[in-house]
């Protein structure tokens, strides 16, 4: 009877064991992010690995992500791990524990920076992205203020309007009218600014001749430095780069891998009043050891869209 309490106290431990994860965007989809512990993964019998694991957070969504394993560890299947984090909006360095329940089920458990714990289901990065996005645009086409999102008619078929009541009647809406008015105020305004610098320019200038200052393409020679970090040339950051730190995706050449690089903007020492040099920082390293990229190699870095680039490598010639 002691030893079928023994085993059942056992059973129980192992059911309610856990682990957690630091979800940080510069390393989210690495192998190392998607390992399970390896004194965790030693409570569980190969047959139970050897199938999904089932992540369900408290406001009820569920994510079911294969387990693969390489020769040092198990780790959660790239595409199913990169769902689920788009699904919750994570990489802004959140807590994350997975508790294990039964049958290779776990309950999961987000808490901000702060400490507070997320209980219902964040908005997903996918849609931040796009509502980001929208907003970007709206700066770069000056709408007016004075124009409310409600009166601004955004439509695919714009160039041919559905006349309204008002409109068949002869007059005109006075939604059409405030979005004309709107319209005008804002490209008068848009005239009459001092043109600023664009947060990215991911065109290529008309006028662009090889030197990466003027080009939204940047060429650079690794040097042995460049292996753990990769300077930017000024005059190519000044132009084509942000003016904060911001987490850079960079794809392979063929599309097929990418990373999560952190560029350092350039930022003024106020001590020695010396300007630091802009760089891709936490991140480069790894992908210089993945792509590879070795001493000697030349890089190609091309904007693609806002906040990715496309590297392409090629070797000295003999």
């Amino acid at each position: 009877m002691a030893s079928n309490n023994e085993f059942g106290r056992c059973k129980e431990e192992n059911k309610r064991q856990s682990f957690f994860k630091i979800l940080q965007r510069a390393d989210l989809s690495s192998e190392n992010m998607r390992a399970l512990p390896h004194d965790f993964v030693r409570s569980f019998s190969d047959n139970e690995l050897s199938g999904n694991m089932k992540i369900k957070a408290k406001w009820g969504s569920s994510w079911e992500i294969e387990l693969a394993k390489n020769p040092r560890f198990f780790f959660l299947e790239k595409s199913g791990w990169q769902k689920f984090v788009r699904d919750n909006g994570l990489g802004d360095n959140e807590f994350a524990t997975f508790t294990h329940e039964r049958d290779m089920s776990f309950a999961l458990n987000i808490f901000k920076q702060d400490g507070k714990e997320i209980l219902k289901a964040p908005q997903s990065s996918a849609f931040l992205a796009s509502s980001s996005r929208v907003k970007t645009e709206q700066r770069e086409e000056g709408i007016h203020s004075d124009v409310k999102e409600e009166d601004v008619v955004v439509s695919s078929e714009m160039s041919q309007p559905v006349p309204t009541r008002a409109e068949s009647n002869g007059g005109r809406s006075y939604k059409r009218k405030l979005f004309e008015s709107g319209k005008k105020k804002a490209e008068e305004s848009h005239k009459t600014k001092k043109t600023k610098k664009p947060l990215f320019s991911v065109g290529r200038d008309n006028n662009a001749g090889t030197s990466s200052s003027t080009s939204s393409e940047l060429t650079i020679v690794i040097t042995k430095a460049y292996l753990t970090h990769l300077g930017i040339k000024r005059p190519f950051a000044r132009v084509h780069m942000p003016d904060v730190n911001k987490v850079f995706k960079i794809h392979h050449e063929d599309m097929e891998k990418s990373w999560n690089v952190t560029y350092l903007s350039s930022k003024r020492d106020p001590e020695s009043n010396v300007e630091r040099n802009p760089c891709f920082s936490a991140g480069w390293s790894r992908l210089a050891k993945e792509y590879p990229i070795v001493i000697g190699d030349t890089c190609k870095l091309t904007h693609i869209k806002l906040d990715e680039m496309l590297l392409a490598v090629s070797k000295p010639t003999q």
